[in-house]
């Protein structure tokens, strides 16, 4: 189940839209792996939308298979955000990252 628009967006860094938990998000992706119980994440920080538990601009950690209507957008980004973890201890796989 592996999502390579995703890692198109990160590897060009292009800004990501989609619907997660009923909210609609847009997002920098940085890091897109699996985790040691199998669920395939997106670690990106949300720029814009509404978040269930933070307040946005805020940094998520998103399911694959809770992700819908998803969108590589034209707008790119260009600063690694404070807080971003190369080789994310939370993923047992890294796909890709920036």
């Amino acid at each position: 189940m592996f999502n390579t628009q995703i890692c198109d967006a990160i590897n060009n860094r292009n800004l990501l839209s989609f619907d997660y938990e009923n909210f609609y998000r847009v997002v920098e992706p940085f890091t897109f792996g699996k985790t040691e119980k199998g669920n395939i994440v997106l670690s990106a920080y949300q720029i814009q939308g509404n978040a269930h538990r933070n307040s946005v601009p805020c940094w998520g950690l998103f399911n694959l298979n809770k992700i819908s209507n998803l969108q590589i957008l034209s707008e790119n980004f260009s600063v690694n955000r404070y807080g971003y973890r190369k080789n994310d201890s939370r993923m047992a796989h890294i796909y890709c990252q920036i």
